[in-house]
């Protein structure tokens, strides 16, 4: 007997129930409504206004699409997730490729202006508690390649020689998970220019008070580690802890500590304090690091420290936790396909940058708000988007109201996934 084989429309059956049910939550209560308050992006409508193609790319990125393009095969035929998102159908991926294109310089400020917003409405890191715990802010720079031929591609320092590409500054909140703030460079951008930039543009976000900035320190590799920039945020009042900028000078302060200084921190390193170090605005420990390479050579390093109650080997174990902010963006870039989604137009890429923090950002809460205490609370991005929202299922809805989930209960995530969901709904009130 032949095999039968029928085309049939599937209203019901979705591959990302759970995250059906967080588009649910996040658009029956207004959730993502600061980012398109003062968003004017000059498109006609059709049969799509501008913000639900741009809610359908924040989708399209949690969904864990590699591009754009892949909506139409991934996210269109899911009309059980469009319906839970508040969409009849998601739009076409030609319609969000328009829509990204049509972004200049003004509406990436809109949109930044709309990121921020939502931050600060739900962010963990502005309420923060400054008297029992430093708050950590990891500063960094990280390339994304893209072709010769697009906007503010250059050659840079890439992971293969002759690449072309642009350069991402971020300031990533390692405690709660979230990312604060991001801004495209050209793909020559070295790290010590941006810093400044980064930490007037942060100052101006976060608003800080005084003694809040005095509780909260500036991690940064030593691309960032210039005098300059040193004095520059022991002058505004923030901590810091950053490598200092590289050269000669490891080796000169490192030939000036005598045998007997040296510390054994871990294994095969060394950490002495300088002798006769640079003096900054502010008191700070200047501490030289020694270590043996695989290959057994041996390398140098300054570490700058304004926290000076600290001993040597707290403050190396403490920049060496901004490995953390390394996870973070590796995650994005595989998790959230941030390195893959590219667009020609730098204004464009820009929007996509944007659009990928509020998704890291709702990424951060998730677990807070869905696993507290749980084991799944420690996933991370990549884990969030491949292993608990592409969990198939069935969302029935009665007069566009979510009466009932179905989740496959071979998956071995479903029972904690389904008290999760319950979790979800009743934090958002269950709408």
């Amino acid at each position: 007997m032949a095999t039968i084989i029928r085309l049939r429309e599937m209203p019901n059956e979705t591959s990302f129930a759970p995250l059906g049910v967080l588009g649910y939550c996040l658009t029956r209560t207004q959730f993502l409504a600061p980012v398109w308050t003062r968003l004017d992006l000059r498109l006609k409508t059709v049969d799509h206004s501008p913000q639900a193609k741009l809610l359908d790319l924040v989708v399209s990125i949690l969904a864990g699409c590699r591009a754009v393009q892949q909506v139409n095969t991934r996210l269109r035929p899911d009309v059980a997730l469009a319906r839970a998102w508040g969409r009849k159908r998601f739009a076409d991926q030609s319609t969000l490729t328009r829509t990204l294109d049509a972004f200049s310089d003004a509406e990436v400020a809109q949109l930044r202006h709309g990121s921020e917003a939502l931050f600060r409405r739900h962010s963990r890191t502005l309420r923060h508690d400054f008297a029992h715990d430093w708050l950590w802010l990891d500063i960094d720079l990280t390339p994304l390649p893209i072709s010769k031929h697009a906007e503010g591609s250059t050659k840079g320092k890439f992971d293969r020689k002759n690449r072309y590409g642009r350069q991402l500054a971020r300031v990533h909140a390692p405690q709660y998970h979230e990312t604060l703030f991001s801004h495209l460079y050209p793909g020559k951008q070295e790290s010590s220019p941006a810093y400044v930039p980064t930490v007037n543009a942060l100052e101006i976000f976060l608003q800080l008070t005084s003694a809040q900035k005095q509780r909260t320190i500036l991690r940064s590799d030593a691309g960032f580690g210039s005098d300059a920039n040193i004095n520059h945020a022991l002058n505004a009042e923030w901590q810091v802890l950053t490598k200092n900028k590289g050269g000669r000078r490891p080796q000169a302060f490192a030939r000036r500590v005598a045998d007997e200084d040296w510390r054994p921190f871990g294994s095969e390193r060394w950490v002495a304090r300088a002798v006769a170090p640079p003096a900054y605005a502010r008191p700070a420990e200047c501490l030289v690091l020694r270590w043996l390479t695989s290959s057994g050579q041996v390398k140098h390093a300054i570490v700058i420290c304004s926290v000076t109650d600290w001993t040597m080997q707290e403050i190396v174990a403490h920049y060496d936790d901004r490995g953390a902010c390394e996870t973070e963006i590796q995650a994005d870039k595989g998790g959230l396909k941030l390195e893959r989604r590219r667009k020609k137009r730098l204004a464009a890429q820009e929007a996509l940058v944007l659009l990928t923090d509020i998704a890291h950002n709702i990424l951060a809460w998730v677990p807070h708000w869905m696993f507290p205490g749980e084991p799944l609370a420690s996933f991370g991005t990549t884990r969030l988007t491949e292993d608990v929202f592409h969990l198939p299922g069935r969302l029935f809805f009665h007069r566009e109201r979510l009466k009932e989930v179905q989740l496959n209960q071979l998956h071995p995530y479903a029972e904690a996934v389904a008290a999760g969901l319950e979790r979800l709904l009743t934090h958002f009130g269950n709408p």
